[in-house]
């Protein structure tokens, strides 16, 4: 059998050992649901490929302490698995290193120092020979607690690494005088037994000392080889820190052939790493910590770059981890000082209240100073070019990325571009009108007693931006709003802030200082493009959402229509918690979102009402909602090439056991695990599902192939536990057939994270 076969077999056969990861529960083909454990067996082909990462784990563990290797070392060190099959071997199947015995000291060639003869005059000749045996007992027993003596300093140089003892530690059997009971005798050593008897003792230090060291380095070779069940359990989650590759490679083909047409680059971009590892200076030794960011959309992002070359039929692959200088910093400060209140989702700092006071603006005006990974913008103008990639955060940061090698250009703040640009929040997701070529966002300006909400757009024609309107609000997590030809729509969730805002001014964690208040409704402002104002109000009932789906503008019923993926409430952003999806409590479970479509009917009436009560209308119209598919899905996306239109057919990420209805499974407690396809305009279609045991898929991204709605591609990578390892899958977007399967180098962890495509 080929590789290219064995590689196929192993994606379309599961072994019959094989469970699922730990904190999931999987379906079969039959419905049936499997239960599994959390520590799991598995064959010695899945050894095989457990082990590429672990190495990828060992080369991550020295990155995180400050120590850069250079690429093609790396790389070298992923190539040879030699070395870490065996490990990995081992501690699949419960055999630990740590049960054998450390080394015992060679002490075969130690020869007892004799009792020293004294030189005394012939007048006490007599005496001497009635205190000898006393003496020579004195002198074994000095000798006995010298080597016991050594013994305990070697222990203490095992625990400190420090060197031998110097030649200047006196020897247990010393010269000079000592008292008995018996008349007064003078000891007196000759030289050459003196040193015969120090350079026998030095000796034995040095061989106890080596001993110790080598059973230290033994030590510290298990540590960074073996893998614990722990570590493997992790590894199954699929949110164990991953490894960049910032050379150029080449994916191989599992299943199907190159997709026939498809041209360009897909940038994905996600969690990279959730540890930092720092050193502790003790009082005699140097200990290990690890810094941990508790949220899913904390840790720090990696950048992921496939390109497709239809006339070499080739897949290229790059990625990088893009905030190495912020992860250097957390190393020296043991934590994250962040630059504004909120900045961080869920995530204890691991800092004092005087960090607050020390300026820090300076450290992350670095290109890599800053953690920009919640969303990837394409060609916006920044720094006198639109040939750019740029990733964003919720805190006004756009990371200017190279879009051929990836590496960061720098960091620019919205106020950067222009100084109207005002708020320390903003939309991770902004929009983009293709007929304008503008680019829009949202920025927040919270304070004590409201929050201004400015709508920016920034162009080609006029980088330095502008403002479209601004408005006051209470605050609240905004992640996207929705544009139409004429309107930007910007919905302002239920929020509150206690203690007029001064929680906020104190607070690093955003979700620990806002709170969902389902007693008030969602409020939607519909600001004028053309006049650059606040048009008009819509309101309903309380509900929280993260992507905004579509948008459609209709002259003739003078209406906005918003399609979105809603919530009952926010829970669905706390429970992205790392450590309760890598270990989830038996009520832990992941919320179910809807497709909900908000109606905003007689905009053009509703806003003559606004002008005429001057922006304070004393009733607020009611936005119809309308639920267009009751299958749960999140991450839905469209064809392009109808965006802001009437639209028929959308994609997204769903359960396979909530599509099938099974009783057990309506929180599962798993990440998404499988694509569909549902049509918007008829709920009683069926939807068409993509699903592999095991394998939970990212955002899909729609390529189109022609000007016919769903004639294109759909792309996702997706993270397979059993073999923990990365693929690409390829499928046709009208009929959902699996196309192609190529294999990443190493594994990119489960997310959120958001994927756009460049032709």
């Amino acid at each position: 059998m080929s590789t290219k076969e064995q590689d196929s077999a192993l994606l379309t056969e599961t072994p019959e050992s094989s469970v699922a990861p730990a904190n999931t529960s999987a379906v079969d083909d039959g419905g049936e649901v499997i239960s599994v454990s959390s520590v799991l067996p598995v064959t010695a082909v899945e050894a095989v490929d457990v082990q590429a990462h672990v190495a990828n784990t060992s080369h991550d563990s020295k990155e995180s302490t400050g120590i850069h290797n250079n690429e093609d070392s790396g790389q070298k060190d992923a190539d040879n698995p030699t070395a870490s099959v065996s490990i990995v071997a081992e501690a699949l199947n419960d055999v630990s290193l740590s049960d054998v015995p450390p080394p015992e000291p060679d002490t075969s060639t130690v020869v007892p120092l004799p009792a020293p003869t004294p030189l005394l005059p012939n007048s006490t000749a007599e005496a001497s020979t009635a205190n000898s045996g006393a003496l020579s007992k004195d002198g074994d027993a000095l000798q006995s607690q010298g080597v016991h003596w050594a013994a305990q300093r070697s222990g203490e140089s095992e625990r400190t690494a420090f060197g031998p003892p110097s030649r200047g530690l006196a020897s247990p059997v010393s010269s000079g005088s000592r008292s008995s009971s018996g008349p007064d005798i003078v000891q007196v050593s000759g030289s050459d037994d003196e040193m015969d008897q120090e350079e026998a003792f030095e000796e034995q230090q040095q061989r106890l000392f080596r001993a110790a060291e080598e059973r230290r380095q033994q030590r510290e070779r298990r540590a960074h080889s073996s893998v614990s069940s722990e570590d493997i359990e992790v590894m199954r989650s699929g949110l164990s820190s991953a490894r960049e590759h910032t050379a150029p490679s080449e994916l191989r083909i599992l299943n199907g052939t190159f997709p026939e047409g498809l041209r360009g680059s897909l940038y994905l971009v996600g969690p990279g790493r959730f540890e930092v590892s720092y050193n502790v200076q003790r009082e005699l030794e140097q200990a290990t910590r690890s810094y941990s960011f508790g949220h899913l959309m904390d840790a720090l992002p990696l950048l992921t770059k496939i390109s497709f070359d239809p006339t070499e039929r080739t897949i290229g692959h790059r990625s990088r981890l893009l905030a190495k200088q912020l992860s250097s910093r957390i190393q020296m400060e043991h934590g994250v000082n962040t630059k504004v209140p909120g900045a961080l989702y869920m995530s204890e700092t691991n800092q004092t209240l005087l960090n607050k006071f020390i300026p820090k603006q300076a450290h992350y005006a670095t290109p890599e100073g800053e953690c920009c990974g919640q969303s990837i913008e394409l060609f916006v103008p920044l720094q006198g070019s639109s040939q750019t990639v740029v990733c964003t955060n919720h805190v006004g940061a756009l990371q200017n990325i190279d879009p051929v090698d990836l590496h960061p250009r720098a960091i620019v703040d919205f106020k950067d571009i222009n100084g109207a640009f005002k708020g320390s929040f903003s939309c991770p997701h902004m929009q983009y009108d293709s007929n304008t070529r503008e680019h829009f966002s949202v920025l927040q300006d919270v304070g004590f007693r409201s929050t201004t909400y400015s709508v920016v757009a920034i162009s080609e024609s006029q980088p330095e931006g502008y403002v479209v309107a601004s408005f006051e609000a209470q605050a609240s997590v905004l992640h996207s709003f929705a544009i139409t030809q004429d309107y930007v729509i910007v919905p302002v969730y239920p929020y509150s802030v206690p203690v007029g805002g001064v929680t906020y001014r104190w607070s690093d964690s955003l979700l620990e200082t806002l709170t969902f208040d389902r007693s008030r409704p969602v409020v939607f402002y519909v600001i004028s493009r053309e006049y650059r104002r606040v048009q008009c109000m819509y309101q309903a009932p309380a509900f929280f959402g993260l992507h905004q789906v579509n948008a459609v503008q209709e002259a003739a019923t003078d209406s906005v229509s918003i399609d979105l993926v809603a919530y009952e409430d926010d829970r669905v952003l706390r429970q992205l918690q790392i450590k309760n999806l890598r270990q989830p409590s038996a009520d832990f479970s992941i919320p179910s979102g809807q497709m909900r479509r908000f109606q905003l009917n007689g905009v053009s009436l509703e806003a003559t009402k606004f002008v005429e009560a001057r922006s304070r209308p004393s009733l607020i119209p009611m936005a119809h909602s309308l639920v267009l598919r009751s299958e749960p899905v999140e991450l839905a996306r469209v064809n392009p090439i109808v965006a802001a239109r009437p639209y028929t057919y959308l994609y997204g990420l769903g359960h396979v056991e909530r599509l099938r209805g099974l009783a057990a499974h309506l929180t599962s407690t798993t990440m998404f695990n499988c694509i569909i396809k549902l049509n918007a305009n008829d709920a009683s279609a069926q939807p068409l599902v993509w699903s592999r045991k095991h394998c939970y898929p990212s955002e899909p991204v729609f390529v189109p192939r022609s000007d016919v709605e769903d004639d294109g591609y759909i792309l996702s990578v997706f993270f397979d536990s059993m073999r923990i390892a990365s693929c690409l899958v390829v499928l046709d977007a009208s009929t959902f057939k699996e196309l192609m399967i190529a294999q990443l180098p190493s594994p990119v962890p489960l997310s959120f994270g958001h994927a756009k495509f460049a032709i």
